[in-house]
């Protein structure tokens, strides 16, 4: 077990948790550059959709249309990016909660390899609720 893993994996953790990620309203400045042609909002029943386009052109001057989209949730926390590629469909670029789990799996088996369950049970069980949420078997664990 690497202290130094270990107090690497609890940093991203603390920042996922305390940092909203990109807001709207810094992608909205992007619109006054050349490249970006176009951008909407709409409101849904859990938080935001944002998307926003832009021209990319290839090695060989070629322009494809990519459209970013980005989800937040009801407190603006970013929740998830995906992008498309001209008539492509979205891919995930990025997901909040695979962001946390990932975290979080790896601090416990860094610390189920030394520590005894019930002790990797206790550390655990002091993750914040919204990671909870996220993450349903950490409540069999809480």
């Amino acid at each position: 077990m690497s202290l130094e893993s270990i107090k690497s994996l609890v940093d991203e953790l603390t920042t996922l948790h305390v940092t909203r990620g990109v807001q709207p309203s810094d992608l909205v400045d992007n619109l006054f550059e050349d490249n970006y042609v176009e951008s909407a909002a709409r409101k849904t029943s859990t938080g935001m959709v944002f998307g926003i386009t832009f021209l990319e052109s290839d090695d060989e001057g070629s322009s494809s249309k990519v459209t970013m989209r980005y989800t937040y949730d009801r407190n603006r926390h970013l929740i998830l990016i995906e992008q498309k590629v001209s008539a492509k469909k979205f891919s995930i670029q990025w997901d909040r909660a695979q962001a946390v789990q990932d975290r979080i799996e790896r601090l416990e088996a860094l610390l189920a390899a030394k520590l005894p369950q019930d002790q990797v049970t206790s550390i655990l069980s002091t993750m914040p609720k919204d990671y909870m949420a996220l993450i349903p078997r950490l409540h069999l664990v809480a």
